[in-house]
């Protein structure tokens, strides 16, 4: 959703939203790495505060969120190699 509401206007927003999406679908296509956990929380923290609107803060909210939270649960889906929805 929030990549494709990007005005395009601001960097961070523009391709932080792509960045996401795309290491977000590689996780859920079974081809995840480790590393790609701190990526997204890097991407996401440089999109905080740094755009005119506020949508690029409302992309980087629930990844950062699911990724404290639920940080085992991603490790475990990257580490079985599977697709989401398969198990």
């Amino acid at each position: 959703f929030f990549r494709n509401e990007s005005c395009g206007q601001c960097t961070p927003c523009r391709e932080g939203s792509i960045w996401v999406t795309r290491t977000l679908e590689r996780i859920e296509a079974g081809r995840g790495t480790e590393d790609d956990l701190d990526t997204l929380m890097e991407l996401t923290a440089q999109m905080v505060g740094t755009t005119i609107c506020v949508l690029s803060d409302s992309v980087a909210a629930p990844v950062q969120s699911s990724v404290l939270k639920f940080r085992d649960e991603y490790l475990a889906l990257i580490r079985r190699g599977e697709r989401v929805g398969t198990a």
